[in-house]
């Protein structure tokens, strides 16, 4: 029995010293930055070029990359990596539903300098009559602590996909993530003192979200992870959704200011548009986790060709807070949005209703 007792003590001081000294914990986080989607073997002048910030959930932004990765420790210096972005799209009685999803290795060849290798996946259903895409996956990187919750990374990737679909192309992408860890409770927003209701965080939404034309037939609707925000401007939509990364400041005791902001560049064949949305809120404790919250937000459109200008409207929302793991906070919220009419951009009076879900990263 003690010599059972004595091997049963060692395996665990084995299993604990070699999580101790593992190069990765485990993360979730959201990434963006800048793409370059060339299509192989044409010899043409017709590379697609993104910039998202953050990435985001439609077609053109998911050819970039997963906008979401969760990283799980393997064993030392191997961690797996998930990367996901998808998004279903309903107008005029049409659907379109897409989603990237990636799986790699990512071995840490210094604490801080890291190589990935792995595979991924594109499905696309509605724009042909094949479904799914897959390629494979490199990428090089540099991570460090930015606080003692926020880690973060900037990142330089390759992807070449197969004649599938969308048809093979070569991407390369230079993206900058943030994340922070799934692991030991920390203090999050729902975990806050008794005397204040709101603590500095950061957040990213996803979820539900439906536009009404008034007096139109444009209506929109549809299921994003992460959230829209104006990534759907680039094809044609006549509105945002509620941005997609948001920003928790107090301001008083039941009192915080909320901005909130996304950014989406599309450039092709010597045509590009880019779009910057925007929006700012007071949230107001209410009672317990809920908190209600209102405000305004601002659309800039910016085409290539001209044309271009602004939408402006009001916000109104309604959630509730909660943990979610680690030290990460979660919210569910229901957002409905009136936006004016643009004769700038040509658009009529739209209405969003939005049910979202958030994950929120404590600052301190």
């Amino acid at each position: 029995m003690r010599k059972l007792l004595a091997i049963a003590a060692l395996a665990a001081f084995g299993v604990s010293t070699a999580a101790a000294q593992s190069s990765w914990t485990q993360e979730l986080g959201i990434q963006g930055g800048y793409a370059r989607v060339k299509p192989a073997g044409t010899g043409a002048n017709d590379a697609i070029t993104l910039f998202d910030v953050p990435g985001g959930s439609f077609l053109f932004s998911t050819l970039g990359g997963g906008a979401l990765y969760m990283i799980l420790p393997w064993h030392n210096k191997l961690a797996v990596e998930t990367q996901l972005g998808a998004s279903q799209v309903n107008s005029g009685g049409v659907a379109l539903t897409v989603a990237r999803l990636g799986l790699r290795g990512d071995y840490a060849l210094t604490p801080r300098f890291y190589a990935a290798a792995g595979g991924m996946a594109h499905y696309v259903q509605g724009f042909s009559t094949d479904h799914l895409q897959l390629g494979v996956q490199l990428a090089v990187g540099y991570r460090r602590k930015l606080t003692s919750t926020i880690n973060g990374r900037l990142e330089a990737n390759f992807t070449a996909t197969n004649k599938k679909v969308l048809g093979a192309a070569d991407i390369y992408a230079i993206q900058l993530g943030i994340s922070t860890a799934l692991g030991a409770r920390g203090n999050s927003p729902s975990r806050r003192a008794s005397n204040r209701a709101w603590e500095p965080a950061i957040g990213i939404s996803g979820g539900y979200a439906s536009m009404h034309a008034v007096g139109g037939t444009g209506d929109i609707s549809g299921v994003f992870f992460p959230g829209a925000g104006g990534d759907l401007i680039s094809a044609g939509a006549p509105g945002a959704t509620a941005p997609t990364m948001f920003v928790i400041i107090p301001i008083a005791q039941k009192l915080a200011l909320e901005p909130g902001v996304d950014f989406h560049s599309l450039a092709q064949s010597g045509s590009s548009v880019k779009v910057i949305n925007m929006a700012v809120r007071l949230d107001y404790a209410v009672s317990g986790n809920w908190y209600a919250a209102a405000g305004g937000h601002l659309l800039d459109v910016s085409p290539s060709g001209g044309g271009g200008g602004t939408a402006d409207g009001v916000d109104f929302a309604l959630g509730y807070r909660f943990h979610l793991a680690g030290a990460f906070g979660g919210r569910f919220e229901t957002n409905y949005a009136l936006t004016a009419k643009s004769t700038k951009l040509g658009t009529p009076p739209i209405n969003t209703l939005s049910l979202t879900f958030g994950a929120i990263m404590p600052l301190k």
